[in-house]
């Protein structure tokens, strides 16, 4: 049971860095930080703000999305996944994974492991989690305004967006639908070569959720195994 567990923590570990990637395209891609600073390209801050409006106005985002990550080597990998947003809640469907945060605390529960882990919820330095999805502009970002681009029959403003601080990319770029400022794709630039979109396929706004769907539903997971890492803390 003890080598089981710590075999299964390892690979939570390894999941949870690469939901990491996740995290910081999706909140390029929902728009949640995407305010205008200073050094920025003014025509880029112009559009910016256009699409923080049209996020900003939201109560409840429900979307789905794929993400297709390009090695410099190898074949590129296409994933599919769903994100629900309410405030500084979430909930996460991706790669045979679900996460769960309620602002307090969040779920992580492995499919293949049948098993969920119970976590304070802290956000690490220079982090960035899928309810800032569609505000990723307020994170620290220089910005420069691309250029127009024809894909799939639509018009699309580029934007190109540098972090001011040390990160492990090195920039996004986001393709912005002329017709609905809304992001439709988010390309981030990793130091090491990697490229990694995330794509919109369908985005509901406004659609109503109560608080629990973002807490894990042990009694609806009766053979799921809990692993709580949470320290006692007041409600």
């Amino acid at each position: 049971m003890i080598n089981k567990g710590i075999l299964g923590l390892k690979k939570k570990v390894g999941v949870l860095r690469y939901m990491g990637v996740l995290y910081v395209g999706l909140v390029f891609l929902l728009g949640q930080s995407l305010t205008a600073q200073a050094q920025n390209d003014p025509k880029a801050e112009a559009i910016i703000k256009k699409v923080a409006a049209v996020y900003q106005s939201y109560t409840t985002i429900k979307a789905s999305f794929t993400l297709t990550t390009t090695p410099v080597s190898g074949r590129a990998s296409v994933e599919k996944g769903s994100v629900w947003l309410k405030g500084k809640k979430f909930r996460l469907d991706y790669a045979s994974q679900e996460i769960y945060c309620n602002s307090l605390f969040t779920w992580t529960y492995s499919k293949d492991d049948a098993e969920v882990t119970k976590e304070n919820f802290k956000l690490r330095d220079n982090s960035i989690t899928p309810n800032e999805i569609f505000t990723i502009y307020n994170k620290g970002f220089k910005s420069k305004y691309e250029g127009p681009i024809v894909r799939n029959g639509k018009n699309y403003d580029v934007i190109q967006l540098v972090p001011k601080n040390a990160a492990n990319y090195s920039y996004v770029k986001l393709e912005i639908d002329k017709a609905t400022n809304k992001i439709q794709r988010v390309i981030q630039h990793y130091k090491n070569g990697t490229e990694v979109a995330i794509e919109v396929t369908s985005l509901v706004p406004n659609t109503p959720l109560v608080d629990t769907f973002f807490e894990w539903n042990a009694a609806a997971h009766a053979d799921v195994a809990i692993v709580d890492l949470t320290k006692k803390r007041k409600p």
